[in-house]
């Protein structure tokens, strides 16, 4: 067997090994908000919330038949990435690769997120591609078309993963200082891939219509937008005036309640996001200070949830997921969806030990990146050192904008964490193998 294929053959079996929870499962592992990426290819379908992307991706795989090619496909291409990842810090060996993911698969929450049926699975793939594209030495020109494109698209997935791309290209392009264009070329592509499909669903020309509701949401939770109110209330006629006082101090309830602010007013969220970008202006104008803080304890809060157990949970799966299911695809799906173990209750009591662990083996991986980091300056290694400063800055920005701009939650930061695994996963052993400073 030639050494090509034993490396491709490590990266389909590490990809189907961090399959194994939605194997344990029975059925991909989805969440409430699965059913619109379902539905989002459907004609005429389009949801004010979300990017039109990651639904529109995932029907090139499912075909309307069924669901695990999608996991599959998250399955392999993280599997590449850190087969590539591995290829830049010189030390890439297929059994080696193999027993990565192994350990990822067990100790994190990396294949859970792989099995997840949600865009979150990109979060941490925004990371590894931008380092793989600032530092890896032999990117051919397929490779680095595939590269640009795949960070694009990961970009695009979700609006919090802009945040999160912008931030890690502060050190990678300080570190590399080379391959501007290729590290630049995915935030142009996610920003016009987003404009244009805003511009397509509802003729705006916008990165996010409507995402002042979100932040409006978070803002009034923080209590910083009740003030505003009682200023400007008798010279307004915003439709938060009659909410002025009794606003939910919990952002899920403001943006979910049916009789809430955003579903009484009589557009609904799109009627509302003109008085909420106004109304966040205002707030920011006059509290600047208070609402940083806010952020910032936020964003603290986020850094320290990464529990597995609200992304496993069937709350309204039924009634979601189920009833997409009933709608585009044959019987069978349905079926093999409903005898999953997340639908009976059972995968979230199952996977609390692992959780459990995957915490005390994150912070032994926090001790050996320190470590790593430290060995990495003290040999100049520039490509570990950029490796871990950008995970670290990946999973601050990861906190940031899901703490500060929506709402802190287990399932945010449990999406990025097990990055924190990687540097000491890849390097174990790895005597002289890290490449010096170029």
């Amino acid at each position: 067997m030639s050494n090509k294929v034993k490396n491709i053959f490590a990266v389909i079996v590490g990809g189907l090994v961090l399959l194994w929870p939605g194997f344990f499962n029975g059925y991909p592992i989805v969440f409430s908000d699965t059913n619109v990426f379902i539905a989002q290819p459907a004609p005429g379908y389009f949801n004010w919330d979300k990017p039109f992307v990651y639904g529109p991706w995932m029907l090139l795989f499912h075909g309307w038949q069924s669901l695990w090619p999608v996991c599959v496909a998250h399955g392999l291409i993280v599997s590449h990435l850190l087969w590539l990842a591995a290829s830049t810090l010189g030390v890439n060996q297929p059994l080696r690769h193999v027993l990565v993911c192994c350990v990822l698969a067990l100790l994190s929450s990396a294949a859970w997120f792989v099995s997840f049926l949600m865009p979150d699975i990109f979060a941490p793939v925004v990371v590894l591609c931008l380092f793989i594209l600032a530092f890896y030495t032999r990117l051919t020109r397929a490779l680095s078309v595939w590269l640009v494109l795949l960070t694009a698209f990961a970009m695009a997935v979700h609006l919090s993963h802009l945040v999160i791309a912008a931030v890690c290209l502060l050190p990678a392009l300080v570190l590399s200082r080379r391959r501007v264009f290729l590290l630049l070329a995915p935030l142009v592509l996610a920003l016009s891939l987003l404009v244009g499909t805003s511009y397509y669903a509802f003729s705006r020309l916008a990165v996010s219509p409507f995402g002042s509701v979100f932040f409006l949401a978070r803002l009034a939770g923080d209590g910083h937008i009740d003030p505003v109110l009682r200023e400007h209330c008798e010279t307004r006629t915003w439709s938060l005036c009659k909410w002025q006082g009794r606003l939910p101090s919990d952002s899920d309830e403001f943006l979910w309640r049916g009789d809430g602010p955003v579903w009484s007013h009589p557009g609904g969220p799109m009627g509302l996001a003109p008085e909420a970008s106004e109304l966040i202006a205002l707030t920011l104008r006059a509290q600047p200070l208070a609402a940083l803080q806010s952020s910032l304890v936020n964003m603290w809060q986020q850094l320290w949830l990464f529990d597995l157990g609200d992304t496993l949970v069937p709350v309204h799966l039924e009634v979601t997921v189920g009833r997409a299911l009933q709608l585009y695809f044959p019987p069978g799906e349905y079926v093999r969806f409903e005898a999953g173990r997340q639908m009976s209750g059972s995968l979230d009591t199952r996977a609390k030990l692992l959780s459990s662990i995957a915490k005390v083996a994150y912070g032994v991986f926090l001790l050996l990146t320190v470590y790593l980091l430290w060995d990495a300056i003290r040999r100049k290694d520039l490509r570990v050192f950029a490796l871990i400063a950008m995970i670290w800055f990946g999973l601050a920005a990861n906190a940031l904008v899901t703490g500060a701009l929506s709402k802190p939650q287990h399932r945010y930061q449990a999406r990025i964490i097990w990055l924190l695994a990687v540097p000491s996963l890849l390097l174990f052993r790895a005597k002289g193998a890290a490449l010096k400073s170029c």
